[in-house]
């Protein structure tokens, strides 16, 4: 069994959870659904990104949501945004930037 972490800023605001909040009803349990799935290890769709450390799940429905992430461990999922196509990638900058920053304050509490 995997478990999700979402990211956090230092603000204490999550982005995902933001972006998820935005969602309709339907959504939101479609989504809710494939992470799930995920949590047993069956990850769907997904794709590592170009260039990144990244990698994202993909959603084949509405506008085409994705889910950006890091698999941590054997046992950890980080998330850190979502957003849909048309979005893509200014999504995967800040989700980089979001990434750069959790390892930064992990090294210096850590």
């Amino acid at each position: 069994m995997k478990e999700i972490v979402y990211y956090t800023k230092e603000s204490g605001r999550c982005p995902y959870d933001d972006w998820f909040s935005t969602l309709d009803v339907q959504t939101q349990v479609r989504i809710s659904g494939r992470i799930e799935r995920l949590i047993e290890g069956h990850y769907g769709e997904t794709r590592k990104l170009v260039k990144s450390e990244l990698s994202e799940l993909k959603f084949k429905f509405g506008t085409g949501y994705r889910i950006y992430y890091k698999d941590l461990d054997d046992v950890l999922i980080l998330f850190l945004a979502g957003g849909d196509k048309s979005n893509q990638k200014e999504d995967i900058k800040q989700a980089e930037k979001y990434y750069k920053d959790y390892l930064e304050r992990l090294n210096n509490n850590g």
